[in-house]
């Protein structure tokens, strides 16, 4: 009996296997990691520079499902909605998602512990990530398949 309430207390410590924002936030070093990386691809991409060209599309000859992505948070930052949605329309979700873990990733260390808390309740409830993967799946077979 005592070795399921500790369990459960790192289960909780842990966060739900339905968070991935708190998650980032929480564990700073690989937010930052994966944040700074981020930023560094998008500023390149920025100048036109393509280090990463995607695999997927060169081996299959069919856009991945993160095809545009990057080209659409850019248009998003100028404002150009009918190209955000022409190019992915998940890249404003993808920018969303990154400006909340930015957001998280710069709170001092008290608002940062309750941020994540309140972040992980929002998550788990929602299982956001897993209805935007569905999403994102449904709208990569419809570009397969023509019709978006």
């Amino acid at each position: 009996m005592g070795g399921m309430d500790v369990s459960a207390d790192k289960t909780e410590e842990a966060g739900s296997r339905w968070e991935l924002a708190a998650h980032l936030v929480r564990d700073r070093r690989l937010g930052l990691i994966m944040l700074g990386g981020g930023l560094v691809y998008f500023i390149v991409a920025t100048f036109g520079w393509n280090l990463l060209p995607c695999p997927f599309l060169q081996l299959t000859a069919m856009p991945c499902p993160g095809c545009g992505m990057t080209r659409s948070c850019h248009a998003l930052l100028r404002g150009d909605f009918p190209e955000v949605w022409r190019l992915n329309p998940f890249g404003p979700v993808f920018a969303a998602f990154w400006a909340v873990v930015g957001f998280g990733l710069v709170l001092p260390q008290p608002w940062r512990t309750r941020f994540t808390e309140q972040l992980g309740r929002i998550e788990s409830r929602t299982r956001w990530a897993a209805w935007a993967a569905c999403g994102l799946a449904i709208y990569s077979l419809t570009r397969w398949i023509g019709i978006w």
